[in-house]
């Protein structure tokens, strides 16, 4: 399976399949970061969580994240993965997948990728709380 360096849509990719994507022999780290909804008192017990994105601008920014964090990092590669449409508590919806040389720059630069994936990236979501109420984020 092929599995693209920006994927924005309602398909999941299995992770072997994503590790197995890249391989390079000066790579010692790989950083995975995924995030998962979840429903907790003091975020008002959410149900799920519905994404929305401006596919083709996201995908444009995202690539433009990687290869400033390739840029800022020295990584070699990265992948991110985002769904789109119903994502229920406690299914992924968010991945990030960094490969460096060295785990510092694999951690610091996966963490740049993801925080501004989420500052800069057109993709909104919609929080469905299990009262029934909805607040856009």
């Amino acid at each position: 399976m092929s599995v693209p360096e920006v994927y924005i849509g309602e398909e999941w990719f299995d992770i072997n399949d994503i590790l197995n994507s890249y391989k390079d022999e000066t790579c010692g780290a790989v950083d995975i970061f995924l995030g998962i909804p979840r429903s907790a008192p003091e975020d008002g017990d959410v149900k799920e969580l519905h994404y929305e994105a401006y596919v083709s601008m996201a995908k444009k920014v995202i690539k433009e994240i990687i290869n400033e964090a390739k840029e800022k990092f020295g990584i070699k590669y990265a992948v991110v993965h985002h769904r789109t449409g119903v994502v229920p508590v406690l299914i992924p919806s968010f991945l990030v997948v960094v490969w460096a040389g060295h785990r510092q720059e694999a951690f610091e630069a996966c963490r740049y990728i993801v925080d501004e994936t989420k500052a800069r990236a057109p993709i909104w979501k919609k929080e469905i709380f299990k009262t029934g109420e909805e607040s856009w984020k």
